[in-house]
């Protein structure tokens, strides 16, 4: 009875541990399937990174020249806008040129007056001609006279702002040409009074010689009034107008060659190296892009902003792109060859050494790596991996060393 008692006891417990052992294994089972992680990888090549330097700048012009007028005065005439082509010699504009005008008139009067003088002096002088040189004297001296006071008064309004420099410039200038006049007609008496002389002939010519200069001062000063381009391009910009009252050496258009133009792109000094003269640069305006040619690198750094500019030559033949546009360009830079992979891959937290996870078989092996410079999206690996390993790209984190994986769309 006892034995048929145990007997049954045994076969219990051996039931229930069976049972029991069947349940854990399916269990341990589903637990190791769980854990078994889909992963993507890639295998570890060299590459040749290609970077690309990208600065904005605004077009200009290669060659411009401010075009002024030498001379103060009131614009009567103004030929050429904005945008209009323009030839080397063409008139671009007038001033108001009556004083000078009757400068002409005066000192062309002077000359004639000390030729006069000369001829008396070496033909010796009638009594005629003697009444004339007094008649000259007098009248050079009523000129004189009047000139003077027509200066008195031209300063005091000059002074009191009434009138402007040159008005006042041109009254002294009278007034010290009908001075020259009275003693020119004076030294024209004295021959005649006295009769020639070597030295008195050699004065007289001097004074002519004088005149002639002065007449001519006259005639450049009138020929200044016109306004002419010395060069030829494209009116870039008007800066007076017509009736304006401007001074000596006021800008009045801004000429300049736009058929090519020239961008200056600030470029970090770090890398100012890399812009090589004659490299091509790609400039993007708007939806266009053009190809420009580095032509040279500016000699210092700007303080301001660390950079330094670089010159970029772009050919604009059509005339579509205009000075003043800002355009980006863009430079090409092939990096040195080494093993990059992708950021993403490489897991940097904590106080923990950078590291990847190496695939190996059906599980991963989290390796300490060695970085270099980041390329775009890619990171150089200096040390720790080599050509042809595969390692996880994306799931990385959440991967643990020695975890079970399953690779799916393995990249090339």
């Amino acid at each position: 009875m006892k034995n048929r008692l145990m007997q049954g006891i045994l076969v219990s417990i051996l039931a229930v541990s069976l049972t029991t052992g069947c349940s854990l294994g399916a269990k341990e089972a589903l637990v190791a399937e769980a854990e078994v992680k889909t992963v993507e990888a890639l295998p570890v090549a060299k590459h040749t990174i290609q970077r690309t330097l990208v600065a904005s700048g605004t077009l200009e012009p290669v060659e411009e020249t401010l075009i002024s007028f030498e001379l103060g005065g009131r614009i009567i005439r103004l030929n050429k806008e904005q945008g209009d082509q323009v030839k080397a010699g063409e008139v671009l504009g007038k001033l108001e040129d009556q004083d000078y005008k009757l400068q002409v008139e005066r000192a062309t009067t002077g000359v004639a007056q000390a030729q006069a003088g000369l001829e008396k002096v070496s033909s010796g002088a009638r009594e005629q001609e003697l009444t004339q040189a007094r008649l000259l004297v007098e009248k050079a001296q009523m000129n004189a006279d009047k000139a003077q006071e027509d200066l008195v008064k031209m300063e005091e309004l000059y002074l009191n702002g009434a009138i402007p420099k040159d008005t006042w410039e041109n009254a002294t200038l009278r007034a010290q040409v009908a001075i020259k006049d009275v003693e020119a007609a004076r030294a024209t008496l004295s021959l005649a009074e006295e009769g020639a002389r070597k030295e008195d002939i050699s004065q007289t010519e001097s004074i002519v010689q004088q005149q002639v200069i002065q007449k001519q001062q006259a005639e450049l000063a009138l020929k200044k009034t016109t306004l002419v381009s010395p060069v030829g391009g494209t009116v870039i910009g008007k800066m007076v107008n017509q009736g304006q009252l401007v001074g000596g050496g006021t800008p009045a258009y801004r000429i300049g060659n736009v058929k090519q133009l020239k961008v200056v792109l600030p470029v970090p000094d770090r890398e100012i190296s890399l812009w090589q003269p004659g490299s091509s640069v790609t400039l993007k305006l708007y939806d266009q892009e053009r190809k420009g040619t580095v032509s040279k690198n500016y000699p210092s750094t700007n303080a301001g902003t660390g950079t330094v500019g670089v010159e970029v030559l772009v050919d604009n033949a059509d005339g579509k792109w205009i000075v003043g546009q800002v355009v980006t360009g863009s430079y090409e830079i092939k990096g040195k060859e080494g093993l990059f992979v992708p950021v993403a891959s490489v897991i940097r937290t904590g106080g923990e050494n950078p590291h990847v996870f190496v695939v190996e078989g059906e599980r991963v092996v989290k390796t300490e790596v060695e970085i270099g410079q980041l390329a775009i999206d890619k990171l150089e690996i200096i040390s720790g991996l080599q050509v042809g390993q595969s390692i996880v790209v994306k799931g990385v984190d959440r991967l643990f060393d020695g975890d079970a994986i399953e690779v799916r769309g393995e990249q090339k």
